[in-house]
């Protein structure tokens, strides 16, 4: 029997979707990091949040 390969695009990378309030500050602060989107470091969540 043939064996084929299956590729999961999803467990290699977390979903690029837009942070909630759900997510915690660092999720947040990733998440902008790796679009490119500049923040200070001492931002509140609220602050962050607005930036995406």
């Amino acid at each position: 029997m043939e064996k084929g390969v299956v590729i999961n695009a999803a467990s290699s990378k977390k979903a690029a979707s837009k942070p909630t309030e759900k997510n915690t500050v660092a999720e947040i602060k990733a998440y902008l990091s790796e679009n490119g989107i500049e923040f200070a470091s001492s931002a509140k969540k609220a602050d962050l949040l607005a930036l995406v």
